[in-house]
């Protein structure tokens, strides 16, 4: 069995490589070897010797990020194609299990389902499939090249077999971790036959140490996880001031917010805290905490609150509050209300909603042995349906009959030969010329999408100072959100390559204000804050000293 797993490094997003850990480690407890293969990151996450675990695929999505310039980023699909054709014939795996690919390039994912080398199962956690294709650079290449007129060399367009068109997946298995996911994908017209649903679980043994809270005051609100705007913290913290403020709240409450983030973001909550605070309501920001040590931040807490304004493929905080025995309060806007049985286990409200987070959390307030009452039955759940082992007997199963089922003999994911740089070289030329030709008479007003992608297209292939002037004029027509903030992005990575920071730090900035979850704006700003260039830039600085992005 080959497992896939795309990983962040271990250091920025700790519990998804434990999740991934504890489904390997359980196959291989009932009998089975798995072999994963996974992204170049620095770290021991999965715990297994380096014969049962391969970093080899480049990060699409977080760091370490691929190079910007074009080459190196057709360079690190070659390779990730033949690494993975590789690994498929000297392993002959019955199955492939395609967990966490969400960060990986969308062509590696579609040549992998369409190739007959084994049989495909993929886990989908987030709607990644749906949506990433729309931001993969080497998807949108296709899609330029055509409007440009510019042949595409047959061995780039075959590593870039995407398009803008998502991938074919009748010849795998599909699990969504959540029915509220699977609906998601229906409504965006995605289906599958050969799909279905299995809520993933967590390791309980954790949570069976926390006790009771101690009765108020204070009364705790506990909210675990990622910092960051779209997690709903501000709506937390307000709701939170109004059942302080009422005099009817009989005792002092205090909001305790664990986990990190972005520092800006961070600033704002706190500055936040700091306007509302009074003698009934502190803030705690208890900041990040290793994955093995979670399951202590439940303790003590009275409430749990999950503010999401995103639709969630399965926020498993809910299941860990679950298994410690708090009463929670969630959003209703995705695998929560999997989680929670539509109410069941605990309170959902509207997201985005200040007055609905404030009235259910009065309630909790007033009726606190009600919802300890039924937060113990909720307990007990957990244990019985969201357990680890549970999860992975069913998914083990499903595994084999994905592999009973076999797939349709097609072409080899190796098959795909990697250019060579004459190739490179002649189609960057092409390709910049015609982008600079085109973006030079282009309503970047009237097409916010193709400008955004043209201005990729630019910076990454051989005009670097035509980007730059595209990309500001997409940014000052006001288009869209979105596009004001791809704009920005990609401007202040221009200014990086010249070496101007301040003025990368204040677009950076811009970006964040406008997408505050904007993970690699995040993470180059902390560069650009030292005046140091990220090593995915190199090569656009070398670029840029020359007048020219070099494909050589």
């Amino acid at each position: 069995m080959l497992v896939l797993s795309n990983l962040y490094p271990p250091q920025h997003v700790g519990g998804y490589e434990l999740r991934c850990q504890s489904v390997v480690d359980g196959l291989r407890r009932i009998g089975h070897e798995v072999f994963v293969l996974t992204g170049r990151f620095r770290g021991d996450a999965l715990g297994a010797s380096e014969n049962d675990v391969a970093r080899v695929l480049h990060v699409g999505w977080g760091p370490p990020y691929p190079p910007e310039d074009l080459t190196g980023l057709l360079l690190c699909e070659a390779s990730d194609r033949r690494a993975l054709a590789e690994a498929i014939a000297a392993r002959r795996p019955e199955v492939v299990d395609v967990w966490g690919m969400e960060f990986a390039s969308q062509s590696l994912v579609a040549g992998l389902l369409a190739s007959g080398g084994a049989a495909v199962h993929v886990t989908l956690e987030d709607t990644w499939l749906r949506d990433a294709y729309t931001r993969d650079p080497l998807c949108a290449l296709t899609q330029i090249t055509d409007d440009l007129g510019v042949e595409l060399p047959a061995s780039i367009r075959r590593l870039c077999c995407l398009g803008l068109e998502r991938p074919h997946v009748g010849a795998a298995r599909v699990c969504f971790v959540s029915g509220a996911l699977a609906e998601l994908y229906s409504e965006a017209g995605f289906r599958s036959v050969n799909a279905g649903v299995r809520i993933a679980g967590i390791d309980p043994a954790p949570f069976r140490r926390i006790k009771p809270a101690e009765p108020p005051p204070p009364f705790v609100i506990l909210n675990v996880g990622q910092l960051t705007a779209s997690r709903g913290h501000m709506e937390l913290i307000e709701a939170a001031a109004r059942v302080a403020a009422d005099e009817s709240c009989p005792w002092p409450i205090v909001v305790r917010i664990v986990g990190g983030g972005g520092d800006d973001y961070v600033g704002t909550l706190k500055g936040l805290a700091k306007r509302v605070a009074s003698d009934k309501l502190r803030v705690e920001f208890v900041g990040e905490v290793a994955p093995p040590r979670i399951a202590e931040s439940y303790g003590n807490a009275h409430l749990f609150v999950f503010a999401s304004r995103l639709p969630e493929g399965l926020p498993r905080v809910l299941m860990e509050a679950m298994a410690a025995g708090v009463p929670i309060i969630a959003t209703n806007t995705g695998g929560q209300r999997d989680i929670l049985e539509a109410g069941r286990w605990g309170k959902l409200v509207a997201a985005r909603s200040t007055a609905a987070l404030a009235g259910a959390i009065r309630d909790a307030v007033v009726n606190l042995p009600d919802w300890q009452a039924r937060a113990r039955s909720a307990r007990r759940h957990a244990f019985e349906q969201f357990a680890i082992e549970h999860y992975v007997r069913g998914h083990a199963q499903d595994l084999i009959e994905t592999a009973s089922g076999g797939v349709a003999p097609n072409e080899p994911l190796g098959a795909v030969a990697e250019p060579t740089a004459n190739e490179l070289d002649g189609f960057g030329r092409a390709l910049g010329a015609a982008a600079q030709e085109h973006a030079e008479r282009m309503d970047v007003g009237a097409e916010p999408e193709n400008a955004w992608r043209m201005g990729v297209v630019l910076k990454r292939a051989r005009r670097p100072d035509a980007a730059e002037a595209l990309f500001a004029r997409l940014r000052d027509a006001g288009a869209n959100v979105a596009s004001q903030r791809r704009a920005t992005f990609h401007l202040a990575e221009l200014a990086m390559a010249r070496g101007d920071w301040s003025q990368a730090v204040d677009l950076l900035g811009q970006c964040l204000s406008v997408a505050p979850d904007h993970a690699k704006a995040a993470f180059d700003l902390r560069y650009a804050e030292r005046e140091r260039l990220p090593e995915h830039l190199a090569a656009l600085r070398e670029g840029a000293r020359r007048g020219a992005v070099t494909l050589q």
